[in-house]
C-alpha cells in the first residue's frame, strides 16, 4: 500500500458542502413545512370551534364563593357547619390566553427542538453518503485524466457498497488490461 492511502480519521463532517447543505435544506424545507401547515390547521380550528379560541375568560367583578366552617355557635338540634359567604377578586389580566397561544408556544418551541435533530442527522447522515461519492468521483477523475489509480476504499457502513464494488472491478480490470499492453 502507498505512503498516500494511509488509514486517515476524518474529523470534518461536511466533506462535500454543496451535496450535504442541498441535502439539509430540502429536509428543513419539508420539515418548516409541515410546522405551517400544522399551526395553520390549528390556528383554522381553535377559530372555528372555540369561539375566537378562549380557552377561559377571566372575570374582574367581585365573586361570591360559601366557606364551609364550623359552627362554634351551634346550639342542641342545629348544624355544626355552617357556610360563610366571602368575595372574592380573580385577578386582572391585560393579557387574553387562548388555546392556539398556548399551542403556538408549544409547536414553536418542539419545532426548534425537531430542526436541530433533523440538522445533526442529516450530517450525520449526508457524511455518510458525501464520503463515498467524494471518493468514487476523485477515482473517476483520475482515470479519466490516465492517473494511475487504485482500488476505492470507503469506511464500513458507509452507503454505496455495492455501486463501489463494481466500480472496483472496473478499475482492477482496467489496471489489469493495461498491465498486458
Amino acid at each position: 500500500m502507498s505512503q498516500n492511502h494511509k488509514k486517515t480519521f476524518r474529523f470534518h463532517y461536511l466533506i462535500d458542502k454543496e451535496f450535504q447543505l442541498k441535502f439539509l435544506a430540502h429536509y428543513s424545507l419539508l420539515f418548516i413545512s409541515g410546522v405551517l401547515v400544522t399551526l395553520g390547521f390549528l390556528y383554522w380550528l381553535n377559530q372555528a370551534k372555540y369561539d375566537g379560541g378562549a380557552v377561559f375568560r377571566l372575570r374582574q367583578d367581585a365573586q361570591t364563593v360559601y366557606w364551609k366552617v364550623e359552627n362554634e355557635d351551634a346550639g342542641p338540634g342545629e348544624l355544626k357547619e355552617k357556610f360563610v359567604p366571602r368575595e372574592i377578586y380573580l385577578p386582572n389580566y391585560d393579557h387574553q390566553l387562548n388555546m392556539y397561544t398556548i399551542q403556538f408556544d408549544a409547536v414553536v418551541t418542539l419545532s426548534i427542538l425537531y430542526l436541530l435533530l433533523i440538522t445533526v442527522f442529516s450530517v450525520f447522515k449526508s457524511h455518510k453518503m458525501a464520503g463515498p461519492v467524494f471518493s468514487i468521483k476523485r477515482s473517476l477523475q483520475r482515470m479519466a485524466s490516465g492517473e494511475p489509480i487504485e482500488t476505492i476504499r470507503i469506511r464500513k457502513g458507509d452507503e454505496f457498497q455495492e455501486l463501489v464494488q463494481v466500480l472496483n472491478e472496473v478499475i482492477q480490470k482496467r489496471v489489469s488490461d493495461g498491465a498486458k499492453k
